[in-house]
């Protein structure tokens, strides 16, 4: 019955954190899209409130799973220690990445008395390191979460990993470049 309990609670803290990154995503695009600066505040906050709730979501990620593996599982599988590794660096760099970014973003929109955004705001907005960071964040979650489930060997584990950084490396070109070219046009 432990084990039930645990393992209810390391998938609750990914179904949170799965949550969290989606409307972040979501009020991200509609940041992008946003045409009036109070429209791109009340997105940012969003987005900044969601990004919040990630810590929250890996502890209940991460102490299941911790005593998951010394219970259950062990330290031998080579999808645990890289899910482990890419969950702890991404809660590290999310913060230094990505919500000191999209409060930036806040801060000026806040700041703000121009009907639109501005230049300045735009190119928070479009920041390269902002978007490539949390598509690849996304995608390395979505590499975990396969982790997770098949339980590959090491070199299936670091194909899904470099896999999911060039999906979400190219994702955030890819996106960045077509919202560009609907300006141009």
């Amino acid at each position: 019955m432990m084990y039930e309990i645990v393992l209810f609670s390391h998938i609750l803290g990914t179904v949170l954190m799965f949550t969290a990154v989606g409307i972040t995503l979501t009020a991200m695009a509609a940041m992008l899209k946003a045409e009036k600066t109070e429209t791109l505040r009340i997105w940012s906050a969003m987005a900044v409130k969601m990004d919040g709730l990630l810590p929250l979501s890996t502890l209940l990620i991460l102490l299941p799973g911790l005593y998951l593996v010394i219970t259950t599982w062990g330290w031998q599988m080579a999808w645990i220690n890289i899910s482990l590794a890419l969950l702890v660096g991404m809660s590290v760099a999310g913060p230094v990445i990505n919500l000191k970014r999209l409060k930036r973003i806040l801060e000026t929109a806040e700041k703000s008395d121009e009907l639109s955004p501005g230049p300045e705001l735009t190119m928070q907005v479009r920041d390269r390191t902002l978007w490539s960071s949390v598509l690849t964040m996304t995608m390395m979650t979505v590499a975990i979460l396969f982790l997770m489930t098949v339980k590959v060997g090491l070199v299936g584990s670091l194909t899904a990993i470099v896999l999911a950084l060039l999906v979400g490396l190219t994702a955030a070109q890819l996106l960045l470049h077509q919202k560009a070219a609907v300006e141009v046009s």
